[in-house]
């Protein structure tokens, strides 16, 4: 073995375990103190220095051609006695971890034939690899298969015969020609002859000085070999010949191929674009017609084919519509077609046509289009007939609703009106007298006060059939005014435990006693809630309890949080018709009794809970009982107790009060009389309004109580009159008084000039509450 031999087995010892790449630079390090005793020509020397540059991955794969210069190199020298072979077997057996590469393993195979093998399966699997890169995941599926097919010959180093070798040879050649077809349809020759181009080219400049390398010759299409002058080259030919005319080619090349990949798949994807676009135009509904500046018909859809041939065929797209619209869409476009104007005037026009017996809307919309400099004009018609119609029929149907709607209101306004008015008086004197006052008998007493109650559910039927109208027309109004929150639970406890003893059950009403007494909301509406619940609670219970209970929870703000719970123990609601409980109409069925009420009750309640901010739920197991949890939030009052207590003795300041009352009803006329006779006020009545401008004209008056329907003149027009009056006469307080709930009443009557408005039936409570805000601003 010679000095150098014996060198290189002493430094791969030592670094038998490194890794690949730390053997390739122990060994080329090794290699170049080796060349130190020679002169080094500077072709070599560059390549040694770039080499050393270059990253770990790259050195690598350079690796091949770097190690063959050099053994070339070291062949060349006189006095080397340089053995190839031997050369290479003493290298790898000294650095093994060579064998991890295949490329390198394969340098270092001493057997021809194994050695021709291993390089045609390694070129044409470089081959698959650049495809596929150019390729991306399109049309794969023959590389794929035939990269199958070059994995199923395996890469074994081990010693092939010649006959082996040849029949893989010859295989691997029958691979080379397909996967050239393949790639030659797929992507054109160019590209083909590109790829291989690529694969020889990196081949050539790692293994052109190996033996073998020619084999690689076979598998490369001959439009890359063949010359005008030169048949199949040597190696030398090749290094002078190919290096220089296939590595100029590589980048053109390799870009063009990308180029004529990306411009056939743009052509494929425009043809289907237009194929999807004229599928589209052409199935359109609306009629599609493409003209010129002369109105000439270039192109038209199936739907414009119809239009056209109903005019005889027509070819001038003007010519197709009404005269007179016509002339004005032509007038429009040729102001645009010769620049005095910049845009089109309008983005729709539309026209109509008289066509058996019917007229036919339709609208149109035109753009300009330019193709090759020439400016053409594309135009869509559409039938909106029906659109039309239907437009037509919506606009009948809400002036048809609103008539309904109006009717209505003045339907409910007459009857609210002809009911309350009756009611108004029947309450206004039973209310007279109280127990205190009374000078009848026990029996007398309690017949006025089963009148009284009779009148007050008649009432709440009637203010049932009128909020659920409002409700409906969402109209319902809210107040906000300050109340006394503990005076109404008092006396609705006061109430409702009587109904429940009458009955023999338990009642109880628990409260938080951290509520406030006055609070600011909707007392009424409160009220109404509280009554719809406990008044269906002592309905439906026949014996057992009725528990109410009410807790507070102090927000920010002087806002209050109040929770309402309202129990029972009477015959509960079915799971069936639970959820059906708060509809309208709706009336829950007990085999022992038939239904009672309007079936409006708890739909209204769950409304008026909703209106006020909170929401209404309910528990309920048939005969065990039901409760009903709702939580509302109200404002903390700012009044004094003496502010609020004082509306309470009003009927100490209207002594000697000259009130003017117009109302044409006599028993209303007769109720209001009383009450303030009772409260030693001195009241003129007049029964229309005419009267009541004559009488304010003629006296002085410190309040009117004016009724809005009466004949002659009504309050609102009596209202304004007055305030057309000199001043002193036009000041004067006016109290809206009627029958009407509706808020659009309420609206006209503050528009006329009335300070205050309250519906009947009128109490001694409201009429208290707007005398004390009278008095107290003057």
């Amino acid at each position: 073995m010679s000095n150098f031999n014996k060198f290189l087995k002493h430094k791969a010892a030592k670094d038998k375990n490194a890794s690949l790449h730390a053997s390739i630079s122990v060994l080329l390090k090794d290699l170049k103190i080796q060349l130190y005793n020679y002169y080094v020509h500077y072709e070599l020397s560059s390549k040694l220095n770039v080499y050393d540059s270059m990253f770990e991955s790259d050195r690598i794969e350079n690796f091949p051609n770097v190690f063959l210069e050099i053994e070339d190199f070291l062949s060349l020298q006189p006095d080397a006695h340089f053995n190839k072979s031997l050369f290479r077997e003493e290298i790898i057996q000294e650095y093994p971890l060579l064998k991890e590469d295949a490329q390198i393993h394969t340098l270092f195979i001493s057997d021809n034939n194994t050695q021709k093998v291993m390089l045609s399966k390694l070129f044409l699997k470089d081959v698959l690899l650049k495809s596929k890169d150019i390729l991306g995941d399109s049309n794969t599926d023959f590389l794929l298969k035939a990269e199958e097919l070059l994995i199923n010959l395996p890469f074994s180093f081990e010693t092939v015969t010649q006959q082996k070798a040849a029949s893989i040879l010859k295989e691997l050649f029958e691979y080379s020609n397909l996967i050239q077809k393949k790639i030659q349809k797929s992507l054109g020759i160019n590209a083909m002859l590109s790829i291989y181009n690529n694969a020889y080219n990196k081949y050539f400049n790692n293994f052109y000085l190996l033996e073998n390398f020619t084999i690689i010759v076979n598998l490369v299409p001959d439009q890359l070999l063949i010359t005008d002058n030169v048949n199949l080259p040597s190696k030398g030919q090749l290094h002078r010949l190919l290096k220089s005319q296939i590595s100029s080619l590589e980048d053109i090349n390799s870009k063009l191929s990308k180029e004529i990949l990306q411009k056939s798949q743009i052509q494929k994807e425009l043809e289907d674009n237009e194929k999807l676009y004229a599928a589209v135009i052409h199935n359109s509904l609306d009629a599609n017609v493409i003209f010129n500046v002369d109105g000439i018909i270039i192109r038209s859809n199936k739907k414009a084919a119809e239009f056209i041939n109903a005019h005889e065929n027509e070819i001038n797209f003007y010519k197709l519509l009404p005269k007179a619209f016509s002339e004005n869409l032509k007038a429009i476009i040729d102001k645009f077609s010769q620049n005095t104007t910049s845009s089109l005037e309008q983005e729709f026009f539309e026209f109509e046509v008289f066509e058996n017996g019917e007229t036919i809307y339709y609208n149109l919309k035109v753009n300009p289009i330019y193709i090759n400099n020439s400016m053409l004009f594309f135009c869509v018609i559409r039938d909106i007939s029906k659109d039309i119609r239907n437009m037509i029929r919506i606009e009948e149907a809400r002036i048809i609703a609103e008539k309904s709607a109006k009717a209505k209101t003045t339907f409910l306004s007459n009857m609210s009106h002809e009911i309350r008015t009756p009611l108004n008086v029947i309450l206004g004197l039973s209310e007279l007298f109280n127990n205190k006052d009374f000078s009848g008998s026990d029996t007398e007493y309690e017949n006025i006060e089963a009148i009284r109650f009779s009148t007050e559910n008649l009432l709440m039927i009637v203010n049932d059939i009128l909020d659920f109208s409002k409700i409906e027309a969402g109209k319902l109004n809210v107040q906000k005014v300050d109340f006394n929150f503990t005076e109404l639970i008092s006396n609705l406890h006061k109430g409702f435990k009587i109904k429940a003893e009458e009955k023999g059950l338990d009642f109880a009403m628990n409260i938080t006693s951290s509520i406030p007494k006055y609070i600011v909301g909707d007392q009424y509406r409160l009220s109404q809630i509280l009554n719809n619940l406990i008044g269906n609670a002592i309905k439906f219970t026949k014996k057992g309890f009725i528990n109410i209970n009410i807790e507070a929870e102090t927000l920010r703000n002087k806002t209050i949080q109040l929770y309402f719970t309202i129990e029972d123990s009477g015959v509960g609601i079915s799971k069936e018709n639970l959820d059906n409980i708060f509809e309208s109409f709706y009336q829950s069925h007990h085999s022992e009794k038939k239904p009672e009420g309007t079936g409006l009750g708890l739909s209204i309640t769950k409304e008026l809970v909703s209106l006020l901010g909170g929401e209404l739920t309910v528990e309920s197991k048939q005969n065990e009982g039901t409760t009903f949890h709702f939580d509302l939030n109200y404002k903390i009052s700012n009044l004094s107790e003496v502010e609020m207590q004082s509306t309470q003795n009003i009927n100490h300041n209207l002594r000697h009060k000259r009130i003017l009352v117009a109302e044409d009803n006599k028993l209303n006329q007769l109720f209001i009389k009383q009450l303030l006779k009772k409260w030693d006020a001195e009241t003129t009545i007049v029964e229309n309004g005419q009267q009541a401008v004559d009488v304010v004209k003629a006296q002085d008056f410190d309040l009117i109580l004016m009724d809005i329907q009466m004949p002659v003149l009504d309050g609102l027009e009596a209202t304004s009159a007055i305030r057309a009056l000199e001043k002193e006469k036009k000041d004067i307080p006016i109290v809206a008084c009627s029958a009407d709930v509706f808020p659009e009443s309420r609206q006209k009557a503050e528009e006329a000039g009335v300070n205050y408005y309250i519906t009947k039936p009128i109490n001694a409570k409201s009429i208290n509450e707007i005398l004390y805000l009278l008095t107290t601003s003057n």
